[in-house]
């Protein structure tokens, strides 16, 4: 073990360091479980105590670890945290320990803490405990978690690389290279295509190359390679011929202009991803450990050592020329070219931005966002960190100063159009080394969509899914009629911004925005803890003189947070097959109530030119009321959305029979008391969503579902008055045969 030999002993255990005294302190408290032998320092200041340690190992061991180990704690600045070195010459290959240059003993990992966090709890007893533990899951082959990368990183040189994870499957014709990111770093880098990166002369620039591991080819890497010889022969066994590639991209890289020196001049980065193979075998596709090597000398030095180039000062303003015919490999030169392991940081990218939000792949569905507004902008960024959909923006809204207290844009982008400077800003969230997840923005109003409507009705047709974030009625209902395959989903925030609403049509769209729309009207009605929920209205600000310019006064906590919560119930529900509709209130504490409403299927009935729909629940509300009188008849009130434009009319709630109403075997008379007060209460509470559509009413048993006389005749004066406001007039009446539903207009009964 010729490096101790650097390390000289220290009379009388005579250490300066303040957590080798204190560990030495202990352990000789401790000789039941540790025994120092000595202590030592090297030449550059790190002290090291040695020692005997019992190890808890049991007789039969998966591998060979001793009942007693020799250990070597090095104590190096203050800054550092102690390393924990096997002095046993042989020492067994296991997982968790340090990857350290050839000629250095195996060096445990007994905590993954940085240091500046370890620090804060440290002992020596803590610290003699997490060497015993990591000797006793070692004997029993419990070190390593499936899911992480097989040798830990032991870090040599002080350079970052930034490497996007769609280089490594690029093909070997694409030249990579690394650019400065930050002139306040001049160790960071980022590696992109050359081709997507602008022209740069630095002689310093880096020249990336990358290699994949086949997994079955994957064993631990134990030592860190000097040099590129020692390189060459460890990917060798892993199934990658390094030198042979390299030897081929030399004569290609080789020229003999100027523009070439800045190439050949760079150093070399060889960037290798390793597939995180577990214990038994098996491995995750797309979990890669990635390790980047940097050589000492330049590229064109390194092809001189590989035969392939010559060095000419005067020949070739790039200083190498090709050597004709190519050589042999110079194995002392190549021993020659050092190179040095650097941090290495998978790029942000979709793929990894799902896996860091818990999930397992990029979800690639075309999206169609609608609305770039307060909500619309924080939804997608959220979203879109999640490394959710490939979007399409749509809005024709234009930023201005008040928007930015509750929007994700800034003020440079004030007067800019919404959509556009939405889609920049998050593709740049990848951006430069990630395709934009924005493809494109439709500068329009989806409702006028004028000269560009071919464009916008493309995006539409080929998106999975469209989300309106318009916060408009006529928006929202505009895309449940559209004709395009894509699944719905609507959010807004309520008057107040107290709330925040998702609506989530099926796969199937089996139910369209529109039934959800009645539904969710109905929820608010009949549900207690959203009573206020349409009613509250919050404080008015007018931000300029005109008479419609005003804003609510919300603050931008309140909006990210319900944003929030519309981005993870948006997530959910498009992630399963169903209908949703949630909502998400938060009061002044921060509490949150969620209301989750169920769903229910239609019914659509064409009358006339007009299309009713029932939904289940309402069908069943009138059920149970004909139910609880049996066997008289019953009836009411109903109160529905109307949308003349479109012509189509929503059933939300039928309303129970007026306390003074008269029913019997043989008809129903309905009553008057309190259903002015109780029709207009319910309008105030859906903000006038809702109105009254019409009236319903029982048959008894085994009586048919067809309207009796006095039904028509009843009909026929409602529809009268309908006629004034230029609407029709609805009967629902249920039976033991279902529901029967009929419509009246003036001349079209």
């Amino acid at each position: 073990m010729a490096w101790i030999d650097d390390w000289s002993l220290v009379p009388d255990r005579g250490l300066s360091s303040p957590q080798a005294k204190a560990v030495l302190a202990y352990l000789d408290s401790a000789v039941q479980v540790a025994r120092v032998i000595e202590a030592r320092r090297h030449p550059g200041g790190d002290e090291m105590i040695v020692a005997d340690v019992q190890t808890g190992a049991p007789q039969r061991p998966v591998v060979e670890i001793e009942r007693i180990e020799r250990i070597g704690i090095v104590f190096g600045s203050a800054a550092a945290m102690p390393m924990v070195m096997m002095l046993r010459d042989g020492f067994p290959d296991t997982e968790h320990q340090q990857l350290v240059p050839d000629g250095f003993p195996a060096a445990m990992c007994i905590d993954d803490r940085p240091w500046d966090e370890a620090r804060l709890t440290w002992t020596p007893a803590e610290m003699l405990q997490r060497i015993q533990l990591w000797f006793r899951r070692a004997a029993r082959g419990e070190l390593h978690d499936p899911h992480q990368p097989v040798d830990p990183f032991f870090g040599l040189s002080p350079l970052k690389i930034v490497v996007p994870a769609s280089v490594l499957s690029r093909a070997e014709s694409v030249e990579l290279v690394g650019f400065r990111t930050t002139p306040d770093d001049p160790e960071l880098f980022t590696v992109m295509p050359a081709g997507s990166m602008p022209y740069t002369a630095d002689a310093n620039r880096l020249i990336p190359v990358t290699y994949c591991v086949p997994p079955e080819r994957m064993s631990r890497m134990r030592k860190a390679p000097r040099n590129v010889a020692a390189l060459g022969a460890l990917l060798a066994e892993r199934g990658v011929d390094l030198l042979g590639d390299l030897k081929k991209r030399m004569r290609a890289w080789a020229g003999s202009e100027e523009r070439d020196r800045a190439r050949l001049h760079g150093v070399l980065a060889i960037i290798v991803a390793f597939p995180v193979v577990a214990p038994d075998g098996s491995h995750r596709p797309g979990l890669l450990d990635l390790r980047v090597f940097i050589t000492l000398k330049s590229l064109g030095e390194i092809g001189v050592a590989l035969g392939q180039l010559h060095a000419h000062a005067n020949a070739a303003a790039s200083g190498f020329a090709r050597a004709i015919p190519a050589g042999v490999i110079d194995e002392a030169a190549l021993v020659a070219c050092q190179v040095q392991m650097a941090q290495v940081h998978r790029a942000f990218d979709p793929d990894w931005a799902a896996t860091l939000a818990g999930g397992t792949g990029r979800d690639a569905r075309k999206v169609v966002l609608v609305g770039a507004g307060a909500i619309g902008s924080h939804v997608a960024e959220y979203l879109v960190r999640e490394g959710r959909f490939d979007w399409t923006v749509v809005d024709d809204d234009r930023l201005l100063p008040h928007n930015l207290a509750r929007h994700t844009l800034r003020a440079m982008e004030n007067g800019h159009i919404k959509a556009s400077a939405l889609a920049n800003r998050l593709n740049y969230i990848f951006r430069p080394t990630t395709e934009a997840p924005v493809a494109r923005s439709i500068d329009v109003n989806v409702l006028r969509p004028g000269e560009r409507n071919g464009e916008l009705k493309e995006a539409l047709a080929a998106a999975s899914v469209i989300i309106d974030a318009s916060a408009s009625v006529a928006a929202s209902r505009h895309l449940a009629d559209l004709d395009a395959p894509g699944r719905r989903a609507s959010v807004f925030f309520n008057p107040s911004a107290e709330a925040v609403v998702a609506l989530v049509e099926p796969e199937d769209r089996s139910l369209t925005l529109r039934d959800l729309e009645a539904q969710y009207y109905r929820a608010v009605l009949q549900r207690p803890e959203l009573e206020r929920h349409l009613t509250a209205v919050g404080e008015r600000f007018a931000y300029t003189g005109a008479c419609r310019a005003v804003t609510n006064r919300v603050p931008e906590s309140r909006i990210a947070l319900l944003s929030s919560l519309a981005a993870t119930g948006l997530a959910q529900a498009l992630g399963q097959a169903g209908a949703s509709i949630r909502v998400w209130s938060v009061d002044l504490d921060g509490r949150v109530c969620v209301s989750n409403p169920r769903t229910a299927p239609v019914t659509r009935y064409p009358l006339l030119d007009w299309e009713i729909t029932v939904d289940a629940d309402a069908h069943a509300q009138m059920v149970a009321m004909r139910v609880g009188v049996l066997p008289s008849e019953t009836g009411g009130s109903a109160v529905g959305i109307v949308d003349s434009l479109a012509r189509k009319v929503h059933l939300v709630e039928p309303l129970p029979a007026p306390p003074d109403s008269k029913g019997s075997p043989t008809g129903f008379e309905r009553g008057i008391a309190g259903l002015s007060d109780d029709v207009t209460g319910r309008l105030a509470r859906t903000m006038d969503q809702t109105q009254y559509i019409g009236e319903w009413h029982s048959h008894p048993p085994q009586h048919p579902l067809t309207p009796s006389p006095t039904d028509v005749v009843q009909l026929c004066r409602s529809a009268m008055n309908a006629s004034l406001e230029s609407l029709p007039a609805l009967s629902f009446i249920v039976g033991d045969d279902g529901l029967n539903v009929l419509i009246g207009e003036t001349g079209r009964l």
